[in-house]
């Protein structure tokens, strides 16, 4: 089949990409795990929990979704050829980009309740913010399934394409592009429009002489959401713009980014850099890390003295 872009040479630079960086993510995720075990304080605070709900998301990504994609773009077939198969793959990579997209959203938002507005958040925290982590990874399963299995078409999934190309519903232009919307468009826009926000108020009090404060108050907390956020705008700006667009005005160009899933590389970058930015953004976390190497750090500037021979003798 004519392409007119080199289908082969993309697979294979995100091949080299993704083997090279899966090993080291897993083991930096495991390191994560077993610290935080033996900090659990660390779990107890609030602006800790959402931050470790999306690096556990992330994690299930690199160890159940991610082989499945190394697979493919090595023998370029997917690698279970069913339907039954193809559905699972593809509701599993669904429902986990939905998820982390959403997670990230309300980050950013509750980011902003605890700069300005923490008692409040406090206060009314289970409907604020135990209730949307619940609901967050319930609600991404729900529609992602109702998309695929649901929707009144029938699944013709391609054993030759990454995540075995696109369900019925979503190939569909009207119902695509609002699955798209929901799905990736609507998370991504919060976190812009809240990440701005927050600077932008930020910056207005620094200058206003009673809270001139507010920026060295808090720096540390919006570095570490721009930190997390900030991976995504790298990875899911270019997708989502790409997939939408090719959904509503297709072009030769556009359907093979989409449809061969040209830029799945770019999804796994946060999933692969989700240990570095979940010990940064954990400040507890970065802390304890930091304690345990400077444990093991060996000591410059001291020598191991000769026992001393009290009869002169050998």
């Amino acid at each position: 089949m004519n392409t007119i872009l080199n289908i082969p040479l993309t697979r294979q630079i995100t091949f080299g990409f993704l083997i090279t960086l899966i090993l080291p993510s897993v083991l930096g995720s495991c390191f994560v795990f077993y610290r935080i075990t033996r900090n659990k304080q660390m779990f107890k605070q609030l602006n800790n929990q959402f931050i470790f709900c999306l690096f556990i998301v992330y994690f299930i990504q690199t160890t159940l979704d991610l082989p499945l994609t190394i697979i493919f773009l090595y023998r370029g077939v997917v690698a279970v050829q069913t339907q039954t198969f193809c559905a699972y793959w593809y509701i599993l990579i669904s429902v986990l980009d939905m998820c982390t997209m959403y997670l990230n959203a309300y980050l950013s938002i509750e980011r902003y309740f605890l700069v300005f507005h923490n008692k409040f958040l406090f206060k009314y925290k289970i409907i604020l913010h135990y209730i949307p982590l619940v609901l967050i990874p319930i609600s991404s399963f729900i529609f992602v399934y109702g998309v695929v299995m649901l929707y009144p078409c029938e699944n013709h999934f391609v054993y030759y394409a990454i995540a075995c190309g696109a369900s019925c519903s979503i190939l569909t232009p009207d119902f695509g592009v609002f699955a798209w919307t929901v799905s990736f468009v609507v998370p991504l826009t919060i976190i812009i429009f809240f990440n701005i926000f927050l600077l932008a108020r930020i910056l207005l009090h620094k200058r206003r002489m009673l809270q001139k404060d507010v920026w060295q108050k808090n720096k540390g907390m919006i570095l570490q959401l721009l930190s997390i956020t900030g991976m995504l705008y790298i990875s899911w700006l270019p997708i989502t713009l790409t997939t939408v667009i090719s959904l509503a005005h297709p072009t030769p160009v556009l359907s093979e980014i989409q449809g061969y899933w040209l830029l799945i590389g770019l999804i796994y970058i946060p999933v692969l850099c989700s240990p570095i930015t979940t010990s940064y953004a954990m400040p507890e976390l970065r802390n304890d890390i930091r304690g345990w190497l400077k444990q093991r750090r060996p000591r410059v500037g001291t020598t191991r003295a000769d026992p001393v021979n009290p009869t002169g003798t050998h």
